[in-house]
């Protein structure tokens, strides 16, 4: 049974606790943005008194790494607006709520750091290494955040499919927190091969629900140059080619063709294995 206190972090049970509704585990990532105060001390403070009835399950420093616990795994936290009847903080067998320490363009030691992304994210493998023993994966069923604005999930989405969102996506919400946040599924990996210079990175399958019309993404543009490379671009213009629409949707159909499907197989909706095979730079 995995544990459902963190190790590494400090314990601070509040009590209040909730039974989850069971269904794909999943982490939810936010920020303070705290216009007066950026400490840790002070958002510890808040969360362990006045801000008990909106605490998250961590509180996350990813400048000093110094990592707070409110809440077991199995219980709900608080940091979820309801979606109408659906109880957001209760969605799956696990809804992991992480609160990072981090206003926009907040001042630290005299730089600035413009996102969470920029940020050392000291401890965040320790992090990474917990969420992964509750059986979180490492994909973002909606696209990982790319700026501060809401891009929300479907609510089938956000039922039936495991892995991070941001506060951004979760339907119910208004806030348009985290913003752009670190490539989750490099932190604390460990190398098995030996890399061989200037080996490149490719992008991980992102989630076929990340593939609708109109989200807009680096990793969508990405994808459009690794496509006209591959001669497979059917783009009538690259206006917005970040942004998933038609054109990719017949530029991919055509480099499934190339790998030999066909038929519904060959529908233009990228799939993990079609996805390997692309080599999507990490963007």
């Amino acid at each position: 049974m995995p544990n459902l206190w963190m190790p590494g972090a400090t314990r601070h049970a509040i009590g209040n606790t909730g039974a989850m509704h069971g269904g794909p585990a999943r982490a939810v990532w936010h920020i303070t943005s705290n216009a007066k105060d950026w400490t840790y001390k002070n958002e510890l403070g808040w969360f362990t008194g006045d801000g008990r009835e909106v605490a998250p399950h961590l509180l996350w420093d990813p400048f000093t790494g110094e990592i707070a616990q409110f809440f077991p795994a199995d219980s709900r936290s608080l940091s979820l607006q309801n979606a109408d009847t659906i109880k957001t903080n209760r969605t799956g067998k696990y809804c992991i709520q992480v609160e990072t320490v981090f206003t926009a363009n907040e001042t630290v030691n005299g730089q600035r750091y413009a996102t969470v992304r920029d940020t050392p994210c000291k401890n965040l493998d320790q992090i990474m290494a917990w969420l992964r023993s509750l059986g979180i994966p490492d994909t973002w069923p909606g696209g990982a955040p790319t700026a501060f604005a809401r891009d929300t999930v479907s609510l089938s989405t956000w039922l039936g499919e495991a892995g991070h969102f941001g506060h951004n996506q979760v339907p119910g919400n208004s806030h348009v927190d985290p913003g752009p946040m670190p490539n989750l599924a490099a932190i604390g990996k460990t190398q098995t091969t030996k890399p061989s210079t200037g080996q490149p990175k490719y992008e991980p399958f992102p989630g076929a629900s990340f593939f609708r019309t109109g989200h807009r993404s680096p990793v969508i543009a990405a994808m459009h140059k690794r496509l006209v490379a591959e001669g497979c671009g059917r783009y009538q213009s690259d206006a917005h080619a970040d942004t998933w629409g038609s054109g990719d949707e017949r530029s991919y159909a055509a480099w499934q063709r190339k790998l030999g499907y066909a038929g519904a197989d060959a529908d233009g909706r990228p799939g993990p294995t079609s996805w390997a095979k692309l080599h999507v730079p990490n963007s």
